[in-house]
């Protein structure tokens, strides 16, 4: 094998000098995402919500901003049509029903309403005389006090006797949104059968009727 001369020597080394140089000139490729992508696309394709979504939630939320909520009714005492009340009296008891052929929960406050009542005393000495000497019924609707009825009358109460009255509540305010009627029963009661002597007893009552306001149009 013939030994290499300082001349090819030299030229190899040259050409081994520019294979380096070429070679760290080089770059590699990115191959951290999908040919063809910018780091920019991907970016703002990321950046990019669900078609419409925004859009349906604002509307949502004006709708929702512009629908009115009415105020909820509050339950009457004569919803049921009927309603009995047991109220103590001494050694007695009197019992009010009330009951009305209207729709009490369509009451308005500019309507007429009609309730009627019925009174009798359970307990006590049958024989004692029961007498009511007065029925009164009042009406309040936050803005003014009524006297819807007044019976001045004497009427036995005592079994099998009953005081029976319907009331006419006439309209009240527009804007009125409950009805309170009062009623009143004064009683004489005897201290004794037969003793012709008495004493006085009130009972109260009181009914709440809620009222639904008018579409002003």
């Amino acid at each position: 094998m013939p030994r290499p001369t300082p001349r090819s020597r030299a030229a190899a080394f040259a050409v081994g000098a520019a294979l380096l140089a070429g070679l760290t000139g080089c770059e590699w490729p990115d191959v951290s995402m999908s040919p063809g992508i910018t780091a920019d696309a991907a970016a703002e394709e990321t950046a990019v919500p669900a078609a419409g979504a925004a859009d349906e939630t604002a509307a949502d939320e004006t709708a929702a901003a512009a629908t009115p909520t009415a105020p909820a009714r509050p339950t009457g005492d004569l919803d049921a049509g009927s309603l009995t009340r047991t109220l103590p009296a001494g050694d007695r008891t009197v019992v009010i029903d009330y009951w009305t052929a209207d729709e009490a929960t369509t009451w308005t406050a500019t309507e007429d309403k009609t309730i009627q009542l019925a009174t009798h005393v359970e307990g006590g000495d049958a024989d004692t005389e029961v007498l009511v000497t007065r029925f009164a019924a009042t009406t309040d609707d936050g803005q003014s006090r009524t006297l819807a009825a007044e019976d001045r009358g004497e009427f036995a109460l005592m079994p099998p006797f009953s005081y029976t009255t319907a009331l006419s509540l006439p309209g009240t305010a527009s804007t009125a949104t409950s009805l309170t009627v009062s009623v009143q029963f004064d009683l004489l009661v005897e201290t004794e059968p037969g003793s012709e002597r008495y004493f006085r007893q009130t009972v109260l009552d009181a009914l709440e009727l809620p009222l639904l306001q008018e579409d002003p149009s």
